[in-house]
C-alpha cells in the first residue's frame, strides 16, 4: 500500500528530520495518530516517528545535524527533535518487559512488527515512509477506513497491560468508529471494567473529556453505561436527552465540561463527586458545580440580576443547560443570550475604601453597608452611577440604615 505524500510528510522541517534519521537506510518511519490520519485524510495534531535508532544515537545524529533535541523521555526511548517551532517525538522501537496496568519497563527492539504488536489498536499499529508505502502488520489500514476500532492481538492482553486502553477503546469508537461496535474488543472492556479503578484521575479526566468532545458521543455513552463501564468513574443516573438536546444547540462548540454538567450534574450532597474522582483543576472543578448548582430565572422581567449575580460567561452556559433541559425555549434562549452579550456584567461603582472615607469603622460594617447598597442599585436596574451611589450612601448613614 503506497499513500500520495501529505504535505505535512514534504514539509521542510519533516524532511529535515526523516533525512538525517533515515542517513543509512530505512531507520525512521511515521507512526501513530499522524499515519492514521493520513490514510482516513484527515488533519494531524502531532507528528510522531519511530526509528530503530538508540535514543542516545538520535540525539547524536540531531546534533551532527545542528538540528535542537530536547530529552523528553529517555527511560522510554522518546526525544523531541525541533525545527522552525514544529516539534517531532521521536520514540525508539520498543516492546513492553513488565507492565501493572499503568506503566511499563520497556527494552529496546530493532524489529518494527515486535514494537506493533504492543500498541492498543491495529489502526495505530501501521508505520508510514516517507515515500508513502505503508507497513501494517495487523491490519490497520483495512479497519481504519471501515471504521473498526480493534484491539490489536488478544484484547484482554492490551488491557492489562494499560486500563486506559479501555476509556480509549470507546473513545476512538466515538471519533472513528462505524456500525457495531468489536465484540471482542466490548467483551473485554466490560470483563476487566473494575480495573479502572486502579488509574489516576487526572488520566481518566483527560480521556473521559475527549470522549465528551467528540461529534456524536451519545451512542458510545450509553454502549459504556451497558457495559458497566461508566458507572466505575461516573455514577449515574444520566441525562442522555439533555446531552442530546446541548449537542444540537452548540453543534461543533463542543465544551466537554459543559456537556458533563448536561449529562451528569454534580447534584448537592452526593457522597461521590466526579469532579474530585477524575482530579478536575480548581478552575474546572469551580466551573462543573457552578453549573450543576445555579440557576437562573428565565421568567423575569429583566436577565440582568442574573447576570450580574453569575457573569456573563456562567449566564449564558446555564440558559444553554436549560434549554438542554427542556425548560426554556430556544427562541427564548437566543434572546437570553443575546442580551447578555450586548450588557457586559458592570462592576458595583463604589468600594468599601470609598465607605470607610465616609466614616464607616473597617469590619462587617463595611461588607453590610456593601450589600444594603449593592440591593438598591441592582433594583434600579444598575442605572446609578459612582456620584448617584455616593450620594444613597451618604443618605442612608445620614438616616442611620447603615
Amino acid at each position: 500500500m503506497r499513500l500520495s505524500p501529505k504535505p505535512w510528510m514534504t514539509a521542510p522541517e519533516t524532511r529535515a528530520v526523516m533525512e538525517v534519521l533515515n542517513r543509512d537506510g530505512d531507520m525512521a518511519r511515521f507512526v501513530g495518530g499522524c499515519v492514521r490520519s493520513a490514510v482516513l485524510d484527515l488533519p494531524i495534531a502531532d507528528v510522531d516517528i519511530a526509528t530503530r535508532h538508540t535514543p542516545e544515537k538520535v540525539m547524536e545524529l540531531l546534533n551532527e545535524a545542528g538540528i535542537r533535541v530536547v530529552p523528553t523521555g529517555l527511560d522510554h526511548g522518546t526525544v523531541t527533535a525541533v525545527v522552525n517551532h514544529e516539534h517531532f517525538e521521536i520514540t525508539t522501537l520498543r516492546l513492553d518487559v513488565e507492565t501493572d496496568g499503568r506503566r511499563a519497563v520497556v527494552a529496546f527492539t530493532e524489529d518494527w512488527r515486535e514494537d506493533a504488536a504492543r500498541r492498543d489498536f491495529t489502526m495505530n499499529a501501521m508505520f508510514l515512509r516517507p515515500d508513502g508505502s505503508i507497513d501494517d502488520p495487523f491490519g490497520g489500514h483495512g479497519d481504519a477506513l471501515a471504521g473498526k476500532v480493534r484491539f490489536v492481538g488478544d484484547p484482554t492482553t492490551r488491557i492489562r497491560e494499560d486500563v486506559l486502553r479501555i476509556l480509549r477503546f470507546f473513545r476512538f469508537h466515538a471519533y472513528y468508529g462505524k456500525g457495531e461496535v468489536d465484540p471482542a474488543g466490548l467483551r473485554a472492556c466490560r470483563e476487566n471494567a473494575g480495573l479502572i479503578d486502579s488509574l489516576s484521575g487526572e488520566r481518566i479526566r483527560v480521556e473521559f473529556l475527549k470522549l465528551l468532545s467528540a461529534p456524536s458521543p451519545l451512542p458510545v455513552l450509553d454502549l459504556m453505561e451497558s457495559a458497566g463501564v461508566l458507572q466505575i468513574f461516573l455514577p449515574g443516573p444520566y441525562d442522555l436527552e439533555a446531552l442530546l438536546r446541548l449537542i444540537e444547540i452548540d453543534g461543533e462548540a463542543a465544551d466537554p465540561v459543559l456537556r458533563l454538567a448536561a449529562l451528569a450534574p454534580e447534584r448537592h450532597g452526593h457522597a461521590f463527586r466526579a469532579s474530585e474522582r477524575m482530579r478536575f483543576s480548581n478552575a474546572e472543578a469551580t466551573r462543573f458545580h457552578a453549573l450543576s448548582s445555579s440557576e437562573i430565572d428565565p421568567g423575569a422581567d429583566s436577565v440582568r440580576p442574573d447576570i450580574y449575580r453569575l457573569g456573563n460567561a456562567l449566564y449564558e452556559d446555564m440558559v444553554r443547560l436549560q434549554v438542554a433541559r427542556g425548560m426554556i425555549s430556544s427562541a427564548n434562549a437566543k434572546a437570553m443570550i443575546e442580551a447578555s452579550e450586548a450588557w457586559p456584567k458592570p462592576d458595583l461603582p463604589v468600594r468599601g475604601a470609598d465607605l470607610m472615607e465616609m466614616g464607616l469603622a473597617r469590619g462587617p460594617s463595611v461588607g453590610e453597608a456593601l450589600r444594603r447598597l449593592e440591593a438598591w442599585w441592582i433594583a434600579r436596574d444598575f442605572v446609578p452611577d459612582r456620584d448617584a451611589c455616593l450620594a444613597e450612601t451618604r443618605r442612608m448613614i445620614a438616616e442611620e440604615k447603615i
